[in-house]
């Protein structure tokens, strides 16, 4: 069961991740206030417990779509760090008393923040299912490394000596924490300042770590920005040469708008894309699927298809063309010779003979199937009231498909007879009474 063991592997992943956070957040504050909880040594235990069963998963259970053995990538790097995080050096703490020991030992706790790798699997699994837009996301997650990275400095400030024996713990970190963002941003008010040698190196160390920081997310945010709606940003440039044409070619204005707001239309329902192209670029069995998932239930309301096989159903359906109509668009016209038929997929259409409406078509219905059997007039004219969206099959690749399936096309030859017959009917009738 590949797909069970991947689903508890990002489960477990996730949960780890969360316990690090956890982690990487209260280690350094209990380092550097000397915090000890009345369950301090419990939870040190049982996180010790949860990672050594992290090491288990590690090498039995596969990453998120992952054909890689578990254990040969493992064993590569993360295992030996891993090892490491199931220490439970806060026992360390209970039996030595030696101050300097102490302090080695309190400063090797934070070998459990190794776990942070842990953040690929999640985002990997995060990016595979399309929760965030790719721009927000990456903002997320710059957003979070640059919160560690001052939460780290804030609590190197303090243990530099920027500690005020007045103000409480969250007080001394709060003004850490606001020294670390005014030095990071290069914004330094010089409202706090280093006042020995240590500071003034430790200051030194996060003004070069602030520019390097400062530049990058700089030219990330831009960037992100930029992405954040690329889909919108495409369709807006394509929009955009199509007026500066439209005005070269001095178009008359109600035409412009007319374009405009099939375009608009376009980016509201489908958000500027293509169908065809999004089908063309996936490998066969994915776009039949695809294409059978979108069409069928349109396909199977048509007389003239039922009963037909799901080979049959699926050529069809790879071979529809989408189509749009604005509304007032005559879709056909009666008398001309007709070669298509249609199938409403969203709008509303109405269906005009001689002059007249006689009948509305909505969603999930079809128009002019007659034409992918005989080669006659329209009997009526169908105009679009809405916007439509649409799917055409011409004649043409119908009598292709039906031919590879003699049964499906001597039904087809049955059915045409017997329409062709009740035309004759319609016009003699017609003609009668002429």
């Amino acid at each position: 069961m590949p797909g069970t063991k991947s689903n508890i592997r990002i489960f477990w992943d996730f949960l780890v991740f969360i316990i690090t956070i956890y982690l990487a957040i209260v280690i350094p504050l209990q380092i550097v206030f000397n915090i000890r909880s009345d369950y301090y040594v419990i939870n040190s235990i049982i996180i010790s417990v949860i990672f050594l069963v992290d090491i288990f998963v590690n090498f039995f259970v596969p990453e998120y779509k992952s054909n890689e053995k578990p254990y040969k990538k493992y064993l590569r790097f993360w295992f030996w760090l891993d090892i490491l995080t199931v220490i439970p050096f806060e026992l360390f703490e209970i039996v030595i008393k030696e101050i300097s020991i102490l302090r080695i030992i309190r400063v090797l706790r934070l070998a459990r923040l190794f776990k942070l790798y842990k953040i690929k699997y999640s985002i990997s699994f995060i990016k595979s299912k399309n929760i965030f837009n790719p721009a927000i996301l990456r903002m997320i997650i710059l957003g979070f490394w640059m919160f560690l990275i001052l939460h780290f400095i804030s609590c190197g400030w303090i243990v530099v000596g920027k500690y005020d024996s007045n103000l409480t713990n969250s007080e001394n970190y709060l003004r850490a924490f606001y020294w670390a963002l005014t030095t990071v941003s290069t914004i330094g008010y010089g409202d706090i300042t280093p006042s020995n040698n240590v500071q003034i190196i430790f200051t030194i160390c996060v003004q070069l770590v602030g520019v390097g920081m400062y530049g990058f997310i700089i030219g990330n945010i831009s960037s992100l920005l930029a992405n954040v709606d690329i889909a919108r940003r495409q369709f807006q440039e394509k929009l955009d040469k199509i007026n500066i044409f439209l005005k070269y070619r001095n178009i008359p204005y109600r035409l412009q708008e007319k374009i405009n707001e099939y375009y608009s239309y376009l980016w509201q329902t489908r958000k500027g894309y293509d169908e065809i192209s999004v089908l063309e670029d996936l490998p066969l069995p994915i776009k039949i699927e695809l294409s059978t998932f979108l069409h069928k239930e349109i396909i199977e309301k048509v007389p003239i298809f039922k009963g037909a096989n799901q080979s049959i159903i699926r050529r069809i359906i790879l071979n529809l063309i989408p189509v749009v109509f604005t509304p007032g668009d005559y879709i056909v016209v009666e008398g001309e010779i007709g070669n298509e038929m249609f199938f409403i997929s969203k709008g509303e259409v109405e269906v005009i003979v001689k002059g007249q409406r006689i009948t509305t078509l909505r969603d999930g219905q079809f128009f002019g199937e007659i034409a992918l059997l005989l080669s006659v007039p329209r009997t009526a004219s169908v105009r679009a009231i809405t916007f439509c969206d649409m799917y055409m099959l011409d004649r043409e690749t119908f009598n292709n498909i039906i031919k590879q399936f003699p049964s499906f096309e001597k039904s087809i030859q049955i059915l045409a007879e017997e329409r062709s017959k009740e035309l004759d009917k319609i016009h003699k009738s017609m003609w009668d009474k002429g």
